[in-house]
């Protein structure tokens, strides 16, 4: 099954449920796919700032998903995190719970593929910008006349 899929659940249960289908389902890695979107999960405990760590159970059960289909986390460039909790008892959480996992026929043909994080401005989420076919971008060279 070859594609792009998005994923949003708003409780833990529906989202193990979600990501267990998209398992059963991803019988043919020949074909390029892409999975984004909020996972609501973490991959490490250093992709999260908080009073309280992340248990065990939910980092094996999100890293088993990503190995099991085969698929790869795309670098995030500028922001670390992508998602920040109203402010408790002077605390701040930070952590990464938007993502783009992409298997390895995917990335062949986006070889130079850029992900960003955008501000969050009217969401405790950041949007996340994908590029493709990143530009380059040309430096102009900076020159001073006296006269």
């Amino acid at each position: 099954m070859a594609g792009c899929f998005c994923i949003w659940q708003s409780s833990f249960p529906k989202a193990k449920a979600t990501l267990g289908e998209l398992t059963v389902s991803n019988r043919n890695r020949e074909e390029p796919q892409a999975v984004l979107g909020d996972f609501n999960d973490i991959l490490s405990q250093d992709e999260k700032v908080g009073l309280h760590p992340q248990p065990k159970i939910y980092l094996d059960s999100f890293r088993r998903f990503v190995d099991d289909n085969g698929l790869i986390d795309i670098d995030l460039k500028g922001s670390r995190y992508t998602w920040y909790s109203n402010p408790r008892n002077n605390f701040v959480t930070r952590e990464r719970l938007d993502r783009v996992l992409v298997n390895w026929k995917w990335l062949s043909l986006h070889q130079n593929v850029v992900l960003k994080a955008a501000p969050a401005i009217s969401s405790d989420h950041c949007a996340l910008i994908l590029e493709t076919q990143p530009k380059d971008r040309i430096k102009k060279e900076f020159r001073f006349e006296a006269f």
